[in-house]
């Protein structure tokens, strides 16, 4: 069960939950925007994305992804205790990218490398920003990137866009571009038949590029391409053995195969499943 101190921050969350499916984008709108002289953006409790309200297919996908991203830091003091986080898992549309239990702890903290593969406009990066990480951010859409790149220009420099996918190898790659909801947008699953060429690395060879010392934490939400990803990233699972919050419910086999390809490169993880998501991480 949730501990005492929970239930008040909980029914927060339910009134904000409820209050935006009433009120929708306005409300939504309403109550995070800010503006500060000629500029305007949204502001999450510290995470700062561009102003999308004059595009809507964004800004509905902003509101979604607020669930998962950011409705833990700005409504329930970022706190991811496993009982929180159970309860919460089952209201919500994925679950959020943190967990907690005792000495088993995925989430993002100051002075963390983290890599957001799937990164969109850069939600979860702003939200790892605000915590005092550095953040590598991956996302091979031009139109998306372009977003990402504002998102770093919001964020005080912790952020560095990268204009690429993460696979399993080397190359180029046509991904299907959803242009309804451009999360969604993957090299897995075929949408509209509406590609765009992409750069394509691997996370071993984009750290070995970049003579990364460490990793700290990997959130992916890749569409169906994370098994790609982890099979790209060997050498980091098995060397920095990052915190993992993982999406598992694009393919029906991801928990089992995703869970087999981080146990591959480092039989220490200790692996804990929510409903969407693989939390990952060694102590």
């Amino acid at each position: 069960m949730p501990r005492k101190h929970h239930w008040k921050l909980i029914a927060r969350a339910f009134c904000f939950v409820f209050l935006n499916m009433l009120g929708g984008s306005r409300f939504f709108t309403k109550k995070w925007l800010r503006h500060d002289g000629d500029a305007t953006y949204f502001d999450f409790n510290g995470a700062r994305l561009p102003d999308v309200s004059a595009v809507p297919e964004k800004l509905e996908m902003l509101n979604l992804v607020f669930e998962d991203v950011l409705l833990f830091p700005c409504l329930l003091n970022d706190d991811y205790d496993h009982s929180l986080v159970r309860l919460m898992d089952v209201l919500l549309a994925e679950g959020p990218y943190g967990y907690t239990d005792g000495a088993f702890d995925v989430t993002v903290r100051e002075g963390d490398v983290v890599i957001d593969a799937g990164a969109w406009i850069g939600d979860f990066s702003a939200y790892a920003a605000s915590k005092g990480a550095e953040v590598y951010a991956f996302e091979p859409v031009e139109d998306t990137f372009q977003w990402l790149c504002k998102t770093r220009d919001l964020n005080g420099g912790r952020i560095y866009p990268v204009k690429k996918g993460l696979g399993s190898r080397e190359g180029e790659a046509d991904i299907f571009i959803n242009e309804y909801n451009s999360g969604t947008n993957s090299l897995v699953f075929k949408g509209e038949e509406i590609t765009e060429r992409i750069v394509l690395t691997t996370l071993d060879q984009f750290v070995e590029e970049n003579r990364l010392e460490r990793i700290d934490f990997i959130k992916a939400d890749i569409e169906g391409a994370e098994r790609d990803m982890l099979r790209g990233a060997f050498n980091v699972l098995k060397t920095f053995a990052p915190k993992l919050a993982i999406c598992t419910y694009h393919l029906r086999d991801d928990p089992k195969v995703l869970e087999q390809l981080i146990l591959e490169a480092n039989p220490n993880y200790k692996i804990v499943h929510r409903r969407g998501k693989l939390m990952a991480a060694i102590w």
